[in-house]
């Protein structure tokens, strides 16, 4: 554990003045205890110092933490903090460093612990991540006095711990049910579950807990015995993303990226197509998963495919085309491209794919919305592309243009 000292400035002038006034007084006066006094003036430094220095207090401290964090949502950390020396540590105060992807909800990052003995104490606060990835707490850093308070003595302790921040989906507005348009609720892939849904199935014959609401009178007439009416519910057809991490293609610093915005829409359209039913395929050069329709475990694929989308950067040399072209699709899926750059054998693929009767949205985030100095014109059909540019923030104003362009149709 490093450590590092100072000086109390105001105090040791205050001192060294002292010092200066006695000795001075007393070669006028000759007066012998003030020749004393000036003399325990100038050892008050050097004998608070080697009170610390000789008996050093020797610092631990364990960081708690979840290990993973959903954006937007708050977390609390706890720092165990234990000294051991010859004398109780006092007047400490503990600065943690954090990035700012991650911000301190209390009004200052530095504070003391909470029931602190002089030997044991707890440090807690809370922080709220403001963006997805992985994200590094620490190091904490511990600056203590001695027992006069002149000198400061610091010293790192608790090394950096990571935590893993999924992605939070853009929240539904009031009065909409999602996506109506080429990936809306419109879209069915034929599977049905019985009772009371969207769409007519037949009538059965009563039985005992049916709501009366259902009663078909006409057939409960011509045959004398209750029947009721049968829906079957329709589900959300599978989403195939793919999601464009091709190196040096991506723009823009922070939540103000292609990346950024890449990863947002990701997440709101698997979120919605779960929510309804369908099941998600994520495929990206860094990996891919897969949420089945109706897993059995539904929260664990889940967790496991914002886990990936929190991990996701742009760093990969291989080409999303040849990403997508190594991958076994059924005809007829779904597909939502997301990616920043525009590529021939990518718009090949999507050709060949349309071919087989799939459904394909790309969603193309321009370069030149977020700074970059030239990029060629995306060469996709348009009837497939809706183009994202920066002021479709999905941090501002509830995320509302991202919103209304990933609901618009072609």
């Amino acid at each position: 554990m490093g450590r590092k000292t100072s000086t109390s400035s105001i105090k040791a002038f205050v001192i060294t003045v002292a010092f200066i006034f006695l000795f001075t007084v007393a070669l006028l006066l000759d007066v012998q205890y003030l020749y004393f006094m000036a003399v325990m003036a100038a050892l008050i430094q050097p004998i608070a110092y080697g009170l610390v220095a000789l008996s050093p207090v020797h610092y631990t401290a364990q960081r708690r933490h979840v290990p993973t964090a959903v954006e937007g949502k708050s977390f609390t950390v706890t720092l165990e903090i234990q000294a051991g020396g010859h004398f109780p540590a006092t007047a400490m105060e503990i600065d943690e460093v954090l990035p700012a992807t991650l911000r301190h909800l209390e009004a200052s990052a530095s504070r003391k612990p909470e029931q602190w003995d002089g030997t044991q104490g707890t440090l807690t606060y809370r922080v709220e991540p403001l963006l997805r990835g992985i994200h590094s707490l620490g190091p904490a850093r511990v600056e203590t006095t001695d027992p006069l308070g002149l000198f400061t003595f610091s010293a790192d302790l608790a090394q950096p711990t990571e935590i893993v921040v999924h992605p939070t989906p853009i929240p539904m507005r009031r009065g909409q049910s999602g996506g109506e348009g080429r990936f809306g609720i419109r879209e069915r892939d034929g599977k049905a579950q019985r009772g009371e849904g969207l769409e007519f199935h037949g009538v059965r014959e009563y039985h005992p807990g049916d709501s009366l609401r259902r009663v078909h009178w006409r057939t409960s007439a011509r045959t004398g015995r209750l029947a009721v009416v049968e829906f079957e519910r329709a589900f959300e057809q599978d989403l195939v993303l793919a999601i464009d991490l091709q190196r040096d293609t991506h723009v823009g610093t922070g939540r103000e990226s292609t990346l950024e915005y890449a990863v947002k829409i990701a997440a709101t359209l698997a979120d919605r197509t779960v929510a309804r039913g369908g099941g998600v395929a994520l495929h990206t050069q860094q990996g891919s998963t897969v949420l089945a329709a109706r897993s059995n475990a539904p929260e664990a694929a889940r967790f496991q495919l914002f886990d990936l989308l929190a991990r996701l950067q742009a760093t990969s040399e291989t080409t999303l085309a040849a990403l997508l072209s190594s991958k076994t699709l059924a005809p007829g899926s779904r597909i939502a491209i997301l990616t920043a750059q525009f590529d021939p054998a990518l718009s090949a693929w999507i050709s060949s794919r349309l071919a087989l009767g799939d459904t394909i949205e790309v969603y193309y985030l321009s370069p030149s919305s977020f700074g970059a100095t030239s990029a060629p014109p995306p060469g996709f059909p348009s009837r497939l592309l809706k183009i994202v540019e920066k002021h479709h923030s999905p941090w501002e104003e509830g995320g509302k243009h991202l919103e209304q362009l990933l609901r618009d149709t072609h």
